[in-house]
């Protein structure tokens, strides 16, 4: 009875401040403001907080994943090599890095010294089939590279990928079946950053998300999503046994979203954990 009280009280209050607001904010020279109070909002809520670990998220993710005493990573879009450095240095856990741009698998591939026998780094695409791809890109090491040409509508894409080239692609299914025994080596955690390529990859991999699940699925989001008319909620649903998570920078942690609600589906930079039921109760009780 009280909650239910309290819960009215707060609704009225809501709209009672919504109301005052509208009135005071709901015009055209006060959009700016709006603007303003609205990436703020965005912000707190874990978007466009880029790029290094703490800011992300990802620092504190790996922290709590650590806690799961993980034995094997897949990192597909690896780029240099930070997200797998991160991993190797808090995890004991071997990684396995995808990487298709070869100067950018060059700096990856580095890692193999630091961290003898825990890596092993592959230097192909990831996506829906083995294929040849055109690959776009502008540094040698971009982290843009993408082989979607829709994303190029993104401003910074299409003026920084103004050069092409084919590279290989194969499955995770495929790569899985030859060099994997899954059974015996599951995955662990697998990080999917591919510039709006991932429901390709995704696509790729359901042999091994319906066998052997990985226990966490990294998904980075953004803008270029738009573009690829891809919405998160779209993506979940290739991923049926999962709850999506999206991490709070500076530490704060990560909570559980709604992908049902449109406010879930923004297309912002963000990073999103998608949790599989076999885990979430044991992540619960750490967060």
């Amino acid at each position: 009875m009280a909650a239910s009280f309290l819960h009215a009280v707060e609704i009225f209050l809501f709209r009672r401040i919504a109301a005052i607001y509208v009135f005071l904010f709901g015009r055209p020279s006060a959009q700016r403001a709006n603007n303003a109070i609205l990436q703020l909002a965005f912000k707190a809520r874990g978007y466009n907080n880029c790029c290094d670990p703490k800011s992300t998220g990802e620092a504190k993710f790996i922290q709590i994943f650590s806690r799961f005493n993980p034995r094997l990573c897949v990192d597909i879009g690896a780029n240099v090599g930070d997200y797998s450095r991160y991993l190797l240095t808090h995890t004991s856990a071997r990684v396995i890095a995808f990487e298709p741009l070869p100067k950018a698998f060059q700096k990856l591939s580095t890692l193999k010294q630091l961290f003898p026998n825990r890596i092993d780094t592959v230097n192909v695409g990831v996506g829906a089939q083995a294929a040849t791809l055109e690959l776009h890109y502008g540094d040698e090491d971009s982290e843009l590279a993408t082989f979607s040409t829709e994303v190029n509508q993104v401003h910074y894409v299409g003026a920084h990928n103004v050069n092409t080239m084919m590279v290989p692609v194969i499955t995770l299914d495929e790569y899985c079946n030859q060099h994997l025994n899954a059974g015996n080596s599951p995955i662990d955690l697998l990080k999917i950053d591919a510039e709006g390529f991932e429901y390709e990859i995704l696509l790729g991999a359901q042999a091994t998300l319906a066998a052997h699940p990985p226990k966490f699925i990294q998904i980075e989001y953004n803008w270029h999503q738009l573009f690829r008319a891809q919405t998160l909620k779209k993506l979940s649903e290739m991923m049926p046994a999962y709850s999506a998570y999206q991490l709070l920078p500076h530490g704060s942690g990560m909570v559980k979203r709604d992908l049902n609600r449109p406010d879930s589906n923004i297309f912002h930079y963000a990073n999103f954990i998608f949790v599989h039921a076999s885990v979430e109760p044991s992540l619960r009780a750490l967060l």
